[in-house]
């Protein structure tokens, strides 16, 4: 089955949660329990907070055994409050491209092409401070050197609303993602989408993953779910809230033949961390399954615009 060959991540700090007695909690520790979790190919790194150019790789590499890596990911240090790309001073934004350079160099020697930036600190907190369009010309500026500069990776960005860090993100939809895209205008800058984000954004996650596979820059996904509050992001397990969103983001991964990997990024502070990754990587086998059922009988696509028989198929294949 189609469902047994995908690939998926989960979130490498969760290890920490629901620690068995003696566990040390260190990077090494991290990633050999995640080794545990079955059905899991592939780990996603922190950059700088799991790995940094004092990082002995090769001794990482032996950790994870049979996994590979599958993405490095930007988490821009405290000293980024005022902005990654988006800090007024120079010297700062060019701290940051450099370490999101690094970040780049540090994903080819695990054997890897993706970077994923997230910043939690791109953005502003009150209105009336701030040049929102020269701040975006940054974000397009450090984005577009960065790619052209490792033109072998596949760097994207996760766009987010809103969080604690930045109450407003330069950069806050799909749709702003999007545009920003077009404009930095180069064939290894895409997005990564994550489920939970959409949800806080007001979107339509099956609809978002469809506008960005359009535009063949969809470069990752990052599976959870939680409830439709403001500015809430609750990292609960993929299709616990919200199935039938969750049923039509694969299917529109399925539809626009997504060849990236599943990463999880979910809070299981109060379960077992790798249990609860083994039950997500079974839901997006599961789920994947009713798509390709929902693809007989003429596809779901023959009764859209016909809310009643777009149910009985659908629920044909999630209520048995």
């Amino acid at each position: 089955s189609e469902a047994e060959e995908l690939g998926f991540g989960s979130r490498l700090n969760s290890m920490k949660d629901m620690q068995p007695t003696g566990f040390r909690n260190d990077l090494e520790s991290w990633i050999k329990r995640q080794a545990e979790i079955k059905g899991l190919t592939c780990i996603d790194f922190n950059y700088p907070q799991h790995i940094n150019q004092a990082t002995d790789l090769e001794e990482v590499k032996g950790w994870m055994g049979k996994l590979k890596t599958g993405a490095v990911c930007l988490r821009y240090p405290k000293k980024f409050v005022g902005g990654a790309f988006t800090n007024v001073e120079e010297r700062l934004r060019r701290e940051a491209i450099e370490l999101t350079k690094e970040a780049c160099e540090t994903a080819l020697k695990l054997n890897c092409n993706e970077v994923v930036v997230w910043s939690a600190y791109d953005g502003y907190d009150y209105t009336c401070t701030t040049d929102y369009n020269e701040r975006y010309d940054n974000i397009v500026e450090a984005f577009r050197e960065i790619c052209e500069a490792y033109p072998d990776v596949k760097v994207s960005l996760e766009f987010k609303p809103t969080d604690e860090n930045t109450r407003f993100f330069t950069i806050p939809t799909t749709g702003m993602a999007l545009l920003l895209t077009r404009d930095v205008g180069l064939d290894n800058f895409g997005l990564t989408l994550d489920f939970g984000h959409m949800i806080m954004a007001g979107e339509n996650p099956g609809q978002s993953v469809a506008a960005v596979l359009r535009e063949n820059k969809l470069f990752g996904v990052q599976l959870n779910d939680g409830y439709s509050r403001y500015a809430a992001e609750d990292g609960l397990e993929f299709g616990s809230v919200n199935p039938k969103m969750a049923l039509e983001v694969i299917f529109w991964l399925r539809k626009g033949g997504f060849k990236g990997h599943f990463y999880f990024d979910t809070f299981p502070l109060k379960l077992d961390p790798v249990k609860e990754a083994e039950r997500n990587i079974e839901t997006v086998k599961k789920l994947w399954k009713m798509c390709e059922e929902l693809e007989g009988e003429g596809g779901l696509e023959s009764v859209w615009g016909d809310w009643e028989k777009c149910k009985e198929k659908i629920d044909k294949v999630m209520f048995r």
